[in-house]
């Protein structure tokens, strides 16, 4: 009888775990695609802006910066979650 539990218990553990992953995947995905965002609109401000060109382009590569390890980040809980590779083979 505790075996059953502890299996049950252990795959509603796993099964939160996977959706878990999977909304911090697709966290982390629109956080990129809201940095990508803001970072063509600095852009579009700095050939507005010609005085403050040089910070506002600078804004923008930071925000890609952030959008690019935001979009790593989706992938590394996309790819392989509990160590499980994303084809479901083991090693």
């Amino acid at each position: 009888m505790t075996d059953r539990i502890d299996d049950e218990s252990r795959a509603r553990a796993w099964s939160t775990a996977l959706n878990l992953r999977q909304r911090l995947a697709a966290t982390a995905a629109s956080i990129a695609e809201t940095e990508d965002w803001v970072a063509d609109t600095l852009d579009r401000m700095a050939r507005a802006r010609p005085r403050d060109a040089e910070r506002l382009r600078a804004r923008a590569a930071h925000a890609r910066r952030f959008a690019a390890r935001e979009r790593a980040q989706a992938a590394i809980y996309r790819a392989s979650p509990g160590g499980v590779p994303a084809d479901g083979k083991g090693a």
